[in-house]
């Protein structure tokens, strides 16, 4: 049902009637608030709910794109505070960009929340994973390649430890669903690569390998096979030492300052090298080309962001298909959403799939729908993670794939604990790790 905008401001009412009100009504951070233009480009047409994953779940007006707008031009305009009911309703926001593939406005509803979490993060935060916690692994662990390391160390140990078998078969994880889940979403993968494992090579069509951050420490094989079918293709595939974490979760949970730091030690890392950048994480690419709109209003950095942007490709814009492919496999595909919707790829994977011999390539209804990943949204709000993941876990029972393809750290993760509480048989791989593994052949 789509509901007039007397009713949206009917329902706000009784939200603010609800909560207390601060003393700040206004935002804290006013250059890194919300546009009044971005805000005014929403003209409540509801064609934004029925894309909306949080919607679909929960029905509730608030949960909606134009719903959580309407809070922000509610706190704009002095009706209602920054408290912790409207960061409730954000913060339960997957940041899944799907509304703006289906808004006729083009209203920018992924900087409209990264700017509204920024707010958030001067006010009396959710109490549901400290604010501080975050930001202190965000910034001393997850944005430090070093650190980063000895963290994943052991965990790449216990993922093929025979201490992690027993664990299981003791159901020692049991005590907490969220072991439980961390557990399930390492699958079996052990490899790291870093941008240290890339040597330097000289040849006439360079390309140069945006390693990220979970990417390098959980997820090497996907840069391994990433190298190799760009060799495959004539490309010498580098990576520049002094890259850091792309900075995608940091503008995510409202850290834009850090955001822009890890921004321009980026840029002045990558302009040392020559030839695109390629980057195999829907999440880092969508961020890497929107550099140029996060140092906007940097003097120093703006023209160099918007340079940089030019040379980011994701690895299926790159990669075109080989003459040499077979995968006789039943293959399901399902989009990232911020391949899809951020930098609005969809057709290119699909051929590449397309063109191996023997692929079966199996379309479903939701492959378009977020999986409840979003970063550290799983262990932010697990209730709705796993809602959202129920969902998909449905579809792979029904089509019954061999091997479910998808093109995005979390959402790799996300199915590997879809399978293991589906008791699934299916794969789950990375585009580059089919095309490696169809080539070898």
């Amino acid at each position: 049902m789509i509901l007039t905008e007397d009713l949206i401001e009917e329902g706000i009412s009784v939200v603010s009637k609800k909560i207390t009100l601060y003393e700040e009504d206004v935002w804290p951070l006013p250059a890194d608030a919300p546009s009044s233009s971005d805000l005014s480009k929403c003209v409540h047409c509801g064609l934004c709910i029925s894309a909306c994953p949080t919607y679909l779940i929960t029905g509730l007006e608030v949960e909606s794109p134009r719903g959580r707008i309407q809070l922000a031009r509610a706190v704009e305009e002095g009706r209602i505070g920054l408290t912790k009911t409207v960061q409730e309703h954000w913060d339960l926001c997957l940041q899944c960009r799907a509304c703006e593939a289906v808004c006729p406005s083009g209203v920018p509803y992924g900087k409209i929340m990264t700017k509204a979490r920024t707010q958030m993060a001067q006010v009396k935060p959710s109490k549901k994973l400290s604010l501080h916690l975050r930001r202190f692994v965000l910034r001393n662990i997850i944005a430090k390649p070093s650190i980063l390391a000895l963290v994943f160390s052991p965990v790449r140990w216990f993922v093929k430890s025979r201490a992690r078998v027993y664990i299981r078969k003791l159901r020692l994880l049991n005590i907490s669903p969220r072991l439980r889940i961390l557990d399930y979403s390492l699958g079996q993968r052990s490899l790291s690569t870093r941008a240290s494992d890339f040597s330097t090579i000289q040849g006439n069509n360079p390309t140069q390998l945006f390693v990220g951050c979970i990417m390098g420490e959980l997820f090497g094989s996907v840069h391994t096979a990433t190298k190799k079918v760009l060799e495959r293709r004539g490309f010498t595939c580098n990576a520049p030492n002094k890259q850091r974490c792309c900075g995608a979760l940091h503008a995510h949970d409202g850290d834009l300052n850090f955001a822009r730091k890890l921004a321009r030690e980026n840029i002045e890392a990558f302009e040392e090298s020559t030839g695109p950048i390629v980057v195999n994480s829907a999440g880092c690419g969508a961020a890497l080309k929107e550099y140029a709109d996060l140092l906007l209003d940097d003097e120093n950095y703006a023209k160099r962001a918007v340079a940089f942007a030019k040379r980011i490709f994701d690895f299926s814009e790159i990669v075109m298909p080989h003459e040499k492919g077979t995968f006789a496999k039943k293959v399901v595909y399902q989009d990232a959403c911020h391949l899809n919707y951020a930098q609005g790829i969809n057709t290119e994977p699909r051929v590449l799939l397309q063109s191996l011999k023997n692929c079966e390539l199996v379309e479903t209804e939701d492959s378009e729908t977020c999986c409840g990943a979003a970063g550290i949204y799983s262990i932010l709000e697990p209730k709705m993670s796993k809602a959202l993941r129920d969902r998909k876990l449905e579809t792979f029972q029904s089509v019954k794939a061999e091997v479910i393809v998808t093109t995005n750290p979390g959402c790799i993760m996300q199915f590997e604990v879809a399978k293991q509480e589906g008791n699934l048989s299916a794969e789950i791989m990375h585009l580059a790790e089919v095309l490696d593994e169809a080539e070898k052949n």
